[in-house]
């Protein structure tokens, strides 16, 4: 599904600076984050020049090695090569007797290394795009923005890995004192910060899970299967609203049609990569500059 959305009444003037300031969201999604490597690829092929990113959770990761110069060749590389147990190792202390009080199922050190390893630059200010990635402070419930406009002292891998730490699955990241968690706890799709930036257009990519799913081979994927299914209805629903209800700068809305496939279906990152390009090439094609009919 591709959505382009504008709003007259509070667009910009006509002009040519009516896109110098387009700000990209990539979601969040698990595997399905691979999508953001196809749709960086159509956003490129179209010449739009990017003025920041927005990335939480699995965009996040995709965002930083993007705006860090990553090449879309070199993301498709790496793409091959990637394995599941790159990012999701049972953590032993999960497995042990009491090991329901183990802060997560994976181990987070297995992440970080995959996030390490997936960016070019591990400083905020060598980034070629301005990119803002957010989290989840674990004991106000508040939102914690990390990179351009925010906090650029917490280290650039350790911000992404907050952003991208998944309850339950991988253990909470500590910055700067505090316990994080990912940022699609609150806001999947930051709509609003893009605006807040200054963006005059946004292009918004929503990889996330789709309002229906097959319950039983949810079930039959057992606890994993069930708390990502969760998670994702409950985020499913804020974007849907959040952009819904979306009155500001022209949106183009980009949701790629994945069907069933599941977050953590990683043998399927190959079709994501060239469904999140086919969608955001359509939606591009389909945009229409607010002042004409």
């Amino acid at each position: 599904m591709v959505q382009a959305v504008t709003h007259p009444k509070n667009a910009p003037e006509e002009g040519p600076e009516l896109d110098s300031r387009i700000w990209v969201i990539m979601g969040g999604g698990a595997a399905k984050g691979f999508a953001h490597v196809g749709a960086w690829k159509a956003i490129q092929e179209a010449e739009i020049p990017v003025a920041g990113i927005i990335g939480t959770s699995t965009g996040a990761m995709m965002g930083a090695a993007l705006s860090g110069g990553r090449t879309v060749e070199e993301m498709e590389e790496r793409s091959r090569r990637f394995r599941r147990r790159d990012v999701m190792r049972v953590s032993r202390r999960a497995v042990w007797v009491n090991g329901i009080r183990s802060p997560s199922m994976f181990r987070g050190d297995t992440l970080r290394q995959f996030i390490r390893d997936s960016l070019p630059t591990e400083n905020w200010l060598e980034l070629n795009i301005p990119l803002m990635v957010n989290a989840v402070d674990l004991a106000s419930g508040e939102m914690v923005w990390f990179g351009h406009g925010g906090d650029t002292d917490a280290p650039l891998i350790e911000a992404i890995y907050a952003s991208a730490a998944l309850p339950v699955l991988f253990p909470p990241g500590e910055v700067g004192g505090r316990m994080l968690v990912d940022g699609g706890a609150l806001d999947m799709l930051p709509l609003g910060k893009a605006a807040e930036m200054g963006a005059t257009r946004i292009i918004a990519i929503d990889v996330g899970a789709g309002p229906q799913a097959d319950a039983r081979a949810i079930v039959d994927g057992g606890l994993v299967a069930i708390h990502q299914r969760v998670f994702s209805i409950m985020a499913g629903r804020m974007r849907r609203e959040s952009v819904r209800n979306w009155t500001g700068v022209p949106l183009t809305y980009v949701q790629p049609a994945f069907g069933d496939t599941d977050g953590f279906d990683f043998g399927q990152r190959q079709f994501f990569i060239e469904e999140g390009y086919r969608a955001t090439r359509e939606a591009l094609a389909d945009r229409v500059p607010p002042h004409e009919p």
